[in-house]
């Protein structure tokens, strides 16, 4: 009987070791856990823009919690901007900041709204530059297929696939980390941006 008990005795002890998690366990089941709560954090702020109420929510939780929320926030954060939209801009930016300090990333989130403010103004050329050309080829399909006179008023090359293309492009262009400067001879051209240095 005595051998019975023992083996038993080291069954339940082996049950007892597989019931506990490694530091390593417990970190990724944190991270999974806490994760998804960062990224809801970051996306209500998205949707009221109240600072105060990013803080209190990043503020609830405990030191190691709090590391996960806050990353995961700021993942989110930075996903979310996008030069399409000034408004989401803004917000992703005023909540980046609200996280992480002017100090820390001021110099990072004044080169982005100047990102911001290029993109707008080279949009708005380049919508110039192809407006005639667009309205041009337009008019000469509209003339193929015979419909002409006062079937046609006036083109819209907002509705144009072609300016759309246009449009792609560019975000394309800046979305790959360029900017548009000019240089010494007045002529635009595209610059990569700086890398951001590593805090020491």
């Amino acid at each position: 009987m005595g051998e019975m008990k023992s083996a038993f005795e080291r069954a339940l002890e082996k049950v007892d070791k597989l019931g506990k998690l490694s530091p390593e366990e417990m970190r990724e089941r944190e991270e999974a856990e806490y994760t998804p709560v960062g990224r809801a954090i970051a996306d209500r702020f998205l949707g009221h823009g109240h600072k105060q109420i990013l803080k209190e929510e990043v503020e609830r939780y405990s030191t190691d919690e709090k590391g996960i929320v806050v990353r995961a926030t700021l993942s989110r954060l930075v996903e979310a901007i996008d030069l399409s939209s000034g408004d989401l801009i803004q917000r992703s930016l005023d909540g980046l900041l609200t996280l992480k300090g002017k100090e820390r990333i001021g110099g990072t989130i004044d080169r982005i709204k100047i990102l911001f403010t290029e993109f707008q103004e080279e949009r708005v050329q380049e919508y110039e530059r192809e407006k005639e050309n667009i309205e041009k080829s337009e008019r000469e399909l509209l003339h193929q297929l015979r419909i002409t006179g006062s079937a046609v008023g006036a083109i819209n090359p907002k509705a144009s696939e072609s300016l759309s293309l246009v449009y792609e492009q560019l975000n394309a262009r800046f979305k790959r980390g360029g900017g548009i400067y000019p240089n010494r001879t007045g002529n635009r051209r595209s610059v990569p941006w700086p890398r951001p240095q590593a805090n020491p």
